[in-house]
């Protein structure tokens, strides 16, 4: 088969592409294209010789759109569409398109009553420090969905009267789109592959914790892990290091100074204020012991992680083996459960029982390797070629 998969957006969804592509390449005979924006080219580097990479500028998307719907392809993947909504809603695809959806609430459920309700919510929270974010912001969008949804409509009624398909990560998310209309075709598949990659944390002499994903205190309670850690400094001085393993954007550098304070008074952290490249990101995850998925379960009243979205925390665990860290209130990949450990109000006593109990990271470890032998692509394949 010739396979194409469409990536129009940022640089952290180069593990997603390249997890389909891997996992198509199974198959001698598949040959797969990727097209993507010429300034991601640096983060998709295919040593493989079916796979290869086209680019094109964001000033040429739609005439590169036409050109990708003529290229005598069998499949379609649509990554991301990012902005480009009404590019897409224009192309009637003559290959069979899996689109993939990356939050289902906003593909499937996105009616008008709800979005004025998500406004209404928005406006009441209005910060008055920063009316720009609380005020301005949510009604500017709020005027620019009537648009965008009409896109989004298009696209998915196309889809649909094709026999085309939409992929998911998680069966949740397939659950809540199928409780909207049971006659969608959902395939689920991984945003993330296992590559066996080598396990850095053997020798470390503390427990060491990463926190992954740019730093973002709407989508993760940062407040309470860094309350947590100012309040029992001297016990993770001690036992543990930290490792904030995605960038600190400007608009939460207030972050930035509670981490540099706790390094100075004696924390191990790691920490960077720039994106940084798959290499070192591969290096700092294999080094870790646990990840911690300090989530916000409900984003707002539409929006749930393990339900209308998933986060890259559990994809992360399948890349590097490691277990996880989640609240009560997440439900992970089944497959995962066993790997991972909850807390409610008191992570601090989760996080002490590590110390008292060597053996439940050990167990926890032994667990997810076995478990992540089903991501490796060759396992995954049957996947994407069957409903």
């Amino acid at each position: 088969m010739k396979i194409g998969i469409v990536e129009i957006c940022e640089a952290n969804h180069y593990t997603a592409v390249e997890a389909l592509a891997y996992t198509y390449a199974t198959v001698k005979e598949n040959k797969i294209t990727i097209f993507i924006l010429e300034k991601f080219k640096s983060n998709y580097q295919f040593n493989h010789s079916q796979i290869e990479v086209v680019t094109f500028s964001s000033t040429q998307i739609s005439v590169f759109l036409n050109q990708i719907n003529n290229f005598g392809l069998d499949k379609i993947h649509i990554n991301t569409i990012d902005k480009h909504f009404q590019y897409f809603a224009k192309i009637n695809w003559k290959a069979e398109v899996i689109l993939t959806v990356h939050n289902a609430n906003i593909w499937f459920d996105n009616s008008f009553n709800k979005r004025w309700k998500l406004l209404k919510e928005k406006v009441k929270s209005t910060n008055l420090i920063q009316l720009k974010n609380t005020l301005y912001l949510p009604i500017k969008y709020f005027i620019k969905d009537f648009k965008k949804q009409q896109h989004i409509d298009k696209i998915v009624s196309q889809i649909s009267l094709n026999g085309g398909y939409f992929l998911v990560y998680s069966d949740s998310q397939k659950q809540y789109i199928l409780n909207i209309n049971p006659k969608f075709k959902i395939k689920v598949f991984p945003f993330c592959i296992y590559q066996n990659l080598a396990d850095l944390s053997i020798s470390n002499k503390k427990i060491r914790i990463c926190v992954p994903g740019s730093v973002d205190i709407s989508r993760r309670d940062y407040q309470l892990l860094i309350d947590m850690l100012e309040k029992h400094q001297s016990f993770f001085n001690l036992h543990f290091s930290i490792d904030f393993l995605g960038y600190i954007s400007k608009n939460n550098r207030n972050i930035l100074t509670k981490i540099l304070e706790l390094e100075a008074k004696g924390l191990t952290v790691f920490y960077n204020q720039a994106f940084i490249n798959d290499t070192e990101f591969n290096t700092r995850l294999q080094s870790c012991d646990i990840i911690l998925g300090n989530l916000k379960v409900s984003l707002n009243s539409q929006s749930k992680y393990g339900e209308t979205k998933e986060t890259g925390v559990i994809f992360n665990m399948i890349k590097a083996a490691k277990p996880g860290i989640f609240p009560t209130a997440y439900e992970p990949l089944k497959e995962l459960k066993n790997s991972c450990l909850f807390y409610q109000n008191h992570l601090f006593g989760l996080l002490e029982s590590l110390v008292l109990d060597p053996s439940i990271i050990i167990n926890l470890k032994k667990n997810i390797k076995e478990v992540v032998k089903d991501f490796e692509p060759v396992n995954l394949y049957q996947k994407l070629i069957n409903p």
